[in-house]
């Protein structure tokens, strides 16, 4: 979390080796400098906020791009299109498939590219505002689906405006100001009224509902009830 301008997008890109940065990274014991290409590709898939691929793929095409960590000259990838498949259903593509790039929506594109990360099956997941184009519909079923992927053992690490949405799914929050770090830790811990007018240079006050999905079950994950923010 933290306000526009605050470091967040260029602290993923440089943890995806997007950009240049001083001292080190680690991936599970692993030196980022000293991963190849493909062994990047395999370990971390980053989704970035404003992707910059416009050309006329197809959306099979551009999720395909997923698999190409796993697939070389002497080995076959032999979970590619179970892995495709996944991804198109997971973020409910599969009607769009021959669709090109340009032709669809800004959520749609979005979808696509969250998608082509599901496809390539890393450990760890970046994203970089990935409900930013998305209906309250994929937003939440994306935010399911990255919920169950840390279940699995997964790492996934997204930026957001949306202080509520870190309140009911992030385990653990970073919140940055002006390029460096201004609180971490759990959830719980860090999403305080003074902690977050420090930050935002507003008052926030807490209040109480019950969550619910679209049926008007509670989900099972949170109890039911959450401590929620608003600024006034």
């Amino acid at each position: 979390l933290g306000p526009n301008g605050s470091g967040k997008s260029t602290l993923l890109r440089t943890l995806g080796g997007a950009l240049p940065f001083r001292g080190r990274i680690r991936f599970s014991d692993r030196d980022a400098a000293s991963l190849s290409p493909r062994e990047r590709g395999r370990m971390v898939g980053v989704v970035t906020q404003s992707p910059s691929l416009n050309f006329p793929f197809t959306v099979g095409e551009v999720i395909t791009m997923g698999r190409l960590p796993h697939r070389s000259f002497l080995e076959r990838d032999e979970g590619g299109k179970k892995a495709v498949s996944r991804a198109c259903k997971e973020m409910e593509l599969e009607e769009l498939r021959d669709r090109t790039l340009p032709s669809l929506s800004g959520g749609e594109r979005q979808r696509t590219m969250i998608a082509q990360v599901i496809a390539q099956e890393p450990e760890i997941f970046l994203l970089d505002e990935p409900s930013s184009a998305l209906d309250p519909n994929h937003a939440l079923k994306l935010f399911r689906f990255l919920e169950r992927m840390a279940a699995e053992g997964k790492t996934v690490a997204a930026s957001a405006h949306d202080i509520n949405l870190a309140a009911e799914f992030g385990s653990f929050v970073w919140i940055m100001k002006e390029g460096r770090l201004a609180a971490a830790g759990k959830t719980g811990d860090v999403l305080k009224g003074d902690v977050l007018s420090s930050v935002y240079g507003s008052t926030f006050v807490p209040y109480r509902r019950e969550w619910t999905d679209f049926s008007g079950t509670p989900p099972a994950c949170n109890g039911g009830e959450k401590i929620l923010w608003r600024a006034v």
